[in-house]
């Protein structure tokens, strides 16, 4: 099964900005406000603003604005909503203590593509 373009998109923008932990789990007809969640990781509140910021400028491009970004100060967490998508980027601590994959963990887990490596300047 291929990735939904828009969830690529997410996907490649993330590991641009060296997220990890990277889980999209499909949640359709177990959340009334979203079809899909995006958890991911970053090392720092600076790297996980970066990795938001990478998202909601690769939709952006694509046409795509969230309806709401969040956590932008703090940096612990950040979550765009676009409606039927949300993603979170979280440091680990907070992923973990908020445990959200958890209370979704009826949902379907989306594959992932596989990484393509960066091939070193000769």
């Amino acid at each position: 099964m291929t990735l939904d373009p828009r969830l690529l998109t997410v996907v490649e923008a993330a590991r641009s900005k060296k997220a990890f932990g990277i889980r999209l789990l499909d949640v359709q007809g177990l959340a009334s406000f979203a079809d899909t969640f995006a958890f991911m990781s970053g090392g720092s509140d600076r790297q996980n603003r970066a990795i938001g910021e990478a998202i909601e400028e690769a939709l952006r491009l694509k046409g795509e604005r969230p309806l709401s970004y969040e956590g932008d100060q703090g940096g612990q967490w950040i979550l765009l909503d676009y409606g039927d998508l949300i993603v979170h980027v979280m440091d680990e601590d907070t992923r973990r203590h908020y445990n959200l994959e958890g209370l979704w963990n009826a949902g379907r887990d989306l594959k992932l593509p596989p990484e393509i490596p960066v091939s070193p300047a000769n």
